[in-house]
């Protein structure tokens, strides 16, 4: 699924061309809330208890709809306060965006219809997904923006299903995240990881990570520039339609 990076860029573009009072009010808890599906990182439960969305099913489903339905009091925006509004619009951003890569990207692209159990298709998804993310670190008028805000944020959203302190540590996550230079540095150490849990022995990890050019060469030539750019023009089209309707 997209990064932290890559969902904290794609909610400052929606933010610009949503142009709501709420979410201008307070991008701090806009930004936040586009990442905080990913919080399981430091509570360590399961990814449904966040993303609303079970991999496990394949027939289509609606993260946001499952939200609501679990959690109807964050279904009016307007009872709620302007950091909990706001904080509630990005998060549905980041739903809408995991459930669209999954269902439009991974399986397409990297499943098991398509790989089987070779782990490979698993690789390979995770490079494409940091070379997502890469590309939005490279316009620094759009970071800095972004860590600008998320420096001045505060973690003071009201959900019911995420408490304050968890809120506020995962915040300094996201600070700490959106600091990360737009290079490769990072790549091995986290693939490395990934490919041992995959299964990788030690000279085949050091071979991918050794060759950055040649993985993500075999990545882009898997998924087209075409199919990305796609799924990116399709996630923010549906981005803005769910959250316009929910903050009407």
């Amino acid at each position: 699924m997209p990064s932290l990076g890559s969902h904290l860029a794609s909610a400052r573009l929606l933010a610009d061309r949503l142009a709501h009072r709420s979410v201008d009010a307070d991008r701090g808890s806009f930004y936040l809330g586009s990442t905080a599906p990913d919080i399981r990182v430091i509570t360590r439960l399961t990814r449904s208890e966040y993303h609303f969305f079970a991999l496990d099913e394949v027939e289509s489903q609606d993260a946001v709809a499952r939200l609501f339905e679990t959690h109807p009091a964050l279904r009016g925006a307007v009872t709620l306060d302007v950091p909990t509004r706001a904080f509630m619009a990005g998060y549905l951003t980041h739903l809408v965006m995991d459930q669209d890569y999954i269902e439009g990207v991974y399986r397409r692209h990297f499943g098991s219809a398509m790989w089987g159990e070779d782990p490979r298709g698993n690789v390979l998804d995770r490079v494409l997904q940091f070379e997502m993310e890469r590309r939005e670190r490279e316009h620094p008028e759009a970071i800095d923006e972004i860590r600008t805000v998320l420096a001045d944020a505060s973690a003071t959203a009201d959900v019911a299903f995420i408490e304050r302190e968890t809120l506020e540590r995962w915040l300094e996550v996201v600070r700490d995240v959106a600091a990360q230079p737009p290079t490769w540095d990072r790549f091995p150490r986290m693939m490395s990881n990934h490919l041992q849990r995959a299964g990788y022995g030690e000279d085949e990890i050091a071979a991918i990570c050794n060759d950055i050019p040649a993985i993500l060469a075999e990545t882009l030539d898997h998924v087209s520039e075409a199919s990305i750019d796609e799924f990116l023009e399709l996630t923010m089209d549906r981005s803005l339609a769910r959250v316009r309707e929910y903050l009407q």
